[in-house]
């Protein structure tokens, strides 16, 4: 038989009511739970001797404690203006980089945004890849004038004003052009869920294949110069192709080809425009100088002319 909050023992001997009271009695205090106004430091001890003392401020402890490691999923994101913010575009090693590179100057059948760039896009890479191509641009663009105007009557100088110009053509390539592809997939429904940052990261790769050209164009050859353009275009052009086919799988076919279309037209006038203003030949401009010197008579020439009198 059981009671509430008790229990009781029924004896051999059930004439016996008082000893059974007095048991049912014993058993009700031993439950009985007591309050305490203060919080009690109780000792326990354990069974090798030793001493262990819990207060009842610990269960709130360990509770502050365990809501703090789950609050540890949700941490709060940083600032966009602090330095945080940003950190994360850059948290990528060296191995990263150079199979991204490796990969955007190697057409393959497989999307190079999301076997490459996705989930970890970076703007590590791509600016360096910018910065450096602004510099060898600049750098080889007045060393291949330096080779074809030497041996002429041309004087060479230096134009510094090429680092400035091909940062703000690279540069903004770099960034205005993503911001027009991922505006116009975004007006479209963007089915890949392709992000401005993500990109942003695919064009910066794609121009690290003009590093190696552009040091490649200071050979004085024109001819040798147009097949390295056509070799620029069409190595990282496919791979941008290839990128942002898988976009527009769900347009009509008239439409993705005009947007394939753009994205070649802007990366050939890209290729081509360096090619002609920080690579322009300048041996004719040379030839046609050495021409004109030999055929014109010098200075002193013409004031003998002047001075010389008719016959009789």
């Amino acid at each position: 038989m059981s009671s509430k909050g008790y229990s009781t023992i029924q004896l051999l001997d059930q004439s016996d009511s008082d000893d059974e009271k007095i048991i049912v009695q014993k058993e009700k205090n031993h439950f009985e739970f007591q309050e305490f106004p203060h919080p009690v430091d109780i000792l326990s001890e354990t069974e090798r001797g030793e001493i262990k003392s819990t207060t009842l401020e610990d269960s709130d402890d360990d509770e502050k404690d365990d809501k703090k490691e789950l609050l540890k999923g949700t941490k709060k994101e940083p600032s966009f203006w602090t330095f945080e913010y940003y950190q994360a575009f850059f948290d990528v090693d060296t191995y990263q980089v150079l199979s991204r590179i490796l990969h955007s100057v190697i057409p393959s059948y497989q999307n190079y945004l999301l076997t490459k760039i996705r989930p970890n896009p970076d703007l590590y890479g791509p600016f360096w890849i910018c910065s450096t191509l602004v510099f060898t641009i600049a750098i080889c663009g007045n060393l291949s004038s330096f080779f074809a105007a030497e041996g002429s009557l041309i004087h060479f100088k230096s134009d510094f004003q090429l680092v400035s110009l091909s940062a703000c053509v690279i540069f903004s390539y770099g960034w205005v052009v993503p911001a027009i592809s991922w505006g116009y997939l975004t007006w479209r429904g963007n089915p890949v869920g392709f992000s401005f940052l993500e990109i942003v990261c695919v064009y910066g790769y794609s121009l690290a294949i003009f590093i190696p050209i552009s040091i490649m164009w200071v050979v004085p050859y024109d001819w040798l110069r147009w097949i390295f353009v056509a070799i620029g275009v069409l190595t990282s052009g496919s791979v941008l192709v290839r990128t942002f086919w898988t976009a527009l799988q769900d347009e009509s076919k008239k439409v993705a080809f005009l947007f394939v279309l753009a994205i070649i037209a802007l990366h050939t006038i890209l290729a081509v425009g360096f090619k002609l203003y920080f690579f322009k030949s300048i041996r004719y401009d040379v030839l046609y100088s050495q021409v004109v010197a030999s055929v014109l008579p010098s200075k002193g020439n013409l004031n003998s002319h002047s001075t010389m009198k008719p016959n009789g």
